[in-house]
Formats: C-alpha cells, sequence, structure tokens
C-alpha cells in the first residue's frame, strides 16, 4: 500500500484568498495529505477536503517569525514531508526556522500573490507553486475542473426554494459600489420578480454596512442575514437561483459551490481574481451606476 505524501501549507490568509486553494485541493485531496495553517473563516470552509487545519491566531505562531527558534515543540507542526508557505519572508528567517523544526521536511515559500503586473489567476499561481515544490499536480487542469463544476458539497437535502442572495461587502470598501445602487437594485428586481425571495447577506468583516442596510430595508420584504454559519451558508448558497456580490471571499464562495453569481468588479484586477465555478458572470464597472443597474438587470435574465 503506497503512503500519502504529507504536506503543510501555510496560508494565513482572508477568506477569499484560502479559497483560492481550493482548486488545488480538490485535485490533490485523493493523493495528498493535507494540513492547512490558515485563518478564520477560510479554515473552517476548508477544513472538510483537507486532513486537518490549524489557526494560524492560535498560541505560538508569532514564533515563526523570530529569530533561532529551536526545538521541534517550538511550533504545534505535525510530521510531513513538505512544507510549501505562502508568505513574505526577505530574510529568510520563516525558511530557517521551519527547517530547524522540521529538518527532514523539504521547505519551499512563495509570495502570497502573484504580482499585479503578472497576467495570470490566483489559483492557477498558488496550483503552480506547488507543483513547483514537488507535489503531483496539473495547475491547468485543476482550474478547467473549478470552472465546469463545483468544488463544494453541501449535504442539505432539502428543496426548499432558495432567495435571489445580494451581498452588498466585501473585505475592502474600496472593492464596493455605493449602498444606494444595492437599494435600487434589490427595489427594481422586486418589480421585475415579485415571486423571488430576497436576502441581503453581510459577513463577518462588514458588520458596518450591516446596521445601515438594516436600518434602509426595515420595511422592505427581504430578509437579513449576518455572518451565518458554515452549514447555513453552504445551505444559502446552495438553494439560490442567484447571487449577486462585489470581488469578495463569499463571491469565491458562491461561485464554487456552483451557484449562478454575479460578480461586480469595480477595481480589482479580473484576471488574478475572476470567481471560478460553472456559472459565473463578471461585470467590470469603474463607477458608472446607472449603466452597471442595466447591465446587471439584463444578466439576471439568463438566471431567473
Amino acid at each position: 500500500m503506497c503512503l500519502k505524501l504529507k504536506v503543510l501549507i501555510i496560508r494565513p490568509s482572508a477568506l477569499g484568498d484560502t479559497l483560492m486553494l481550493m482548486p488545488a485541493i480538490a485535485q490533490l485531496r485523493l493523493s495528498t495529505e493535507m494540513i492547512l495553517i490558515g485563518r478564520s473563516p477560510g479554515i473552517d470552509i476548508v477544513k472538510p477536503y483537507v486532513g486537518a487545519c490549524i489557526d494560524f491566531e492560535g498560541p505560538g505562531w508569532h514564533k515563526l517569525f523570530l529569530e533561532n527558534i529551536e526545538g521541534a515543540h517550538a511550533l504545534p507542526i505535525p510530521t510531513v514531508h513538505k512544507i510549501v508557505a505562502f508568505l513574505g519572508d526577505p530574510d529568510g528567517r520563516v525558511n530557517n526556522n521551519l527547517m530547524g523544526i522540521m529538518p527532514t521536511a523539504s521547505v519551499h515559500i512563495f509570495p502570497a500573490f502573484p504580482s499585479r503586473d503578472e497576467k495570470i489567476h490566483v489559483s492557477l499561481y498558488l496550483a503552480q507553486c506547488l507543483q513547483k515544490a514537488g507535489l503531483a499536480i496539473d495547475p491547468g487542469k485543476s482550474i478547467k475542473e473549478a470552472c465546469i463544476g463545483p468544488l463544494f458539497e453541501n449535504g442539505d437535502q432539502s428543496t426548499d426554494k432558495g432567495g435571489v442572495i445580494f451581498h452588498p461587502g466585501s473585505g475592502g470598501r474600496n472593492k464596493n459600489f455605493p449602498p444606494d445602487l444595492w437599494l435600487e437594485l434589490s427595489k427594481r428586481m422586486g418589480e421585475h420578480y415579485p415571486d423571488e425571495r430576497f436576502i441581503f447577506l453581510f459577513g463577518p468583516a462588514e458588520e458596518y454596512s450591516y446596521a445601515f442596510f438594516k436600518k434602509c430595508l426595515s420595511n422592505e420584504e427581504v430578509e437579513i442575514i449576518f455572518s451565518p454559519e458554515r452549514e447555513k451558508l453552504l445551505s444559502l448558497l446552495k438553494h439560490a437561483p442567484l447571487y449577486i456580490g462585489h470581488d469578495s471571499g463569499i463571491t469565491h464562495l458562491s461561485a464554487m459551490t456552483g451557484t449562478p453569481t454575479i460578480a461586480l468588479f469595480k477595481n480589482s484586477p479580473v484576471n488574478q481574481w475572476r470567481p471560478l465555478g460553472p456559472a459565473v458572470v463578471v461585470i467590470e464597472n469603474g463607477g458608472d451606476r446607472f449603466g452597471l443597474m442595466m447591465e446587471i438587470l439584463q444578466e439576471t435574465k439568463g438566471f431567473l
């Protein structure tokens, strides 16, 4: 019996950045035992698809950036064959620490992202880095597979009709269109699709806008949901006939779940951050709200 290669992947990043690993994880999971070190909520979403997840915010991980830490117990790292880290290490300190803690493992450290000038999708970049580290992965194939079928499963067998999901936030406010666009969009879609259920969804990084929308929509027939747990979130996405959101982690999750997704890009490079999934439409718009509104409404006709 052939033993699986054990790999420790370090990627302490936000939800969307963590999800960029999913095409590679989906291809490697049958042949490779992966342990992912990252941050919530990303590791909470990815956990069922890897051998284990470790919270980078847990005790001791700051030591990774100190000088001359020694000993096998300096950090809670399990024994692995390879360590692949996606983080900055300009002076080689992290590399030296990892090699000192796990001398039998090969250590590979890469920048967390490709440079903005590189015309390469972040998921493809990460897969190529894993290939360079010696993992048996076909980077191009992993991206193609992510675009033709869902990467996330959900055991919810409910046949209840879901609702159209609006996600008017993201982890970076400069990526967001103004709240009044979303309020007008929900009003117009309610007129176009009176039989649809509508949901405004907010992630944990969007508490600042949640209160505003809750107040503005208090008299409207829409649901407002803030930071649902993993299974609830996946169930909402699975049953949604359509999801509309900015370049955000939840938008990437929607696309990877297979949900029809309209992604609004204001200033992010689409060639690097396009959501991956079987039913994705990307709308690029620098700020023409009227034109954006008309384009969104036109695209909804293909899904509703």
